[in-house]
């Protein structure tokens, strides 16, 4: 029979095997993805009663009217003297089922993720809008705790962060750390940011931007002498842009545009790649907003950054294409993963050949 110690086997499993998420499903195996991979267990198996009781102990009766009327939650779970997981309860054709998602408590620092000096050195700005990007599950969560941990260790700052879930949870240190988690403390990132402001903030994290009024407010928060963290699931500095941009009405981006080049600092956009000797690593692409880039942006001409990207490595700029080459030469990925996970494999190839020569 299927139960809470179940559930807390396999978490632990989880943990201990060092997989990044945990998928149960009603009648199904569990599975835990490894290094990218989707590894199924043999085993216990949850039947749909079992599932439901072990859900109502982890939920709030809040939590379990929102996913009785929404039919999806997302919410974090600590698994004591282990880890934390940010947990997606969602129901399809064949009943209930759940993805846990590892988080650990202990936070990275810049050296261990490999995050790259130039964008290390973002978080010493005194104010503007610093974006990291990436797809689902590159890190950008760890990046962004990275920086917290950062400040809070080093600064006499105070932060406010709006997320949901909270994943990291942070203990003041030298800086004040107030985590605000949507649906709880605050019912939307929107509603968040609109009060933020009165609270006497330093530093300003938004855990997502998903929409035109929650990007606008974001801007304007970083207009106002703050400095802005922000996440996107995007790609490339190019892509961030543009997608920034075209959320809005075509009246209103001439404005955002002029907006966005004066705030932003730097994008940081990351993917994880598998590692020569197993596990993963982050691989890096680094926009600097110099002068140049600030003009470009505000003409809209975001379709030239690539180059400018590939020329302001005295800035610290690198593409991602370059950053996945350094990983290959030092033995860290091998050649054709490298290649399979480039947008764009024909320049990456080059800078392989050049680094050969």
């Amino acid at each position: 029979m299927a139960d809470e110690n179940s559930l807390y086997q396999l978490l632990k499993s989880t943990f201990d095997r060092k997989g990044s998420d945990l998928h149960l499903k009603v009648g199904q195996p569990p599975a835990i993805r490894i290094d990218g991979a989707i590894n199924h267990l043999e085993g216990v198996r949850f039947n749909r009663r079992e599932f439901e009781k072990v859900l109502e102990a982890l939920l709030t009766p809040a939590q379990q009217d929102r996913f009785k009327e929404g039919g999806e939650l997302d919410f974090a779970y600590a698994l004591e003297g282990v880890c934390r997981f940010r947990v997606n309860l969602y129901r399809d054709v064949n009943g209930i089922g759940a993805v846990f998602r590892v988080i650990p408590y202990r936070v990275m620092g810049f050296e261990e993720i490999g995050l790259p000096v130039a964008a290390q050195k973002l978080i010493e700005q005194p104010n503007g809008l610093i974006l990291i990007t990436g797809p689902t599950g590159a890190g950008k969560t760890s990046t962004l705790a990275s920086f917290i941990s950062y400040v809070n260790a080093n600064a006499r700052r105070h932060i406010v962060t709006i997320e949901d879930p909270i994943e990291y949870q942070f203990d003041d240190q030298m800086s004040i750390v107030n985590q605000r988690q949507v649906g709880g403390d605050t019912p939307s990132f929107y509603d968040g940011l609109l009060t933020v402001l009165r609270q006497d903030p330093d530093i300003v994290v938004v855990g997502e931007m998903r929409e035109p009024r929650t990007i606008g407010l974001t801007l304007t928060a970083a207009e106002t002498g703050k400095l802005v963290l922000a996440t996107l699931h995007t790609t490339s500095a190019v892509q961030t842009a543009e997608r920034i941009i075209n959320v809005f009405p075509e009246n209103q981006q001439r404005q955002i545009l002029h907006q966005l080049s004066m705030v932003l600092r730097g994008v940081v956009s990351q993917t994880l790649l598998p590692k020569a000797d197993g596990g993963r690593i982050a691989a890096f692409e680094v926009l600097i907003n110099t002068s140049a880039v600030r003009s470009l942006i505000g003409e809209g001409k975001i379709h030239l950054i690539p180059s400018f990207l590939e020329t302001g490595t005295e800035f610290g700029m690198q593409t991602m294409d370059m950053s996945m080459a350094q990983l290959v030469k030092k033995g860290l990925v091998k050649s054709e993963e490298a290649l399979a996970h480039s947008s764009t494999p024909a320049n990456l190839k080059k800078l392989l050949q050049g680094s050969r020569d």
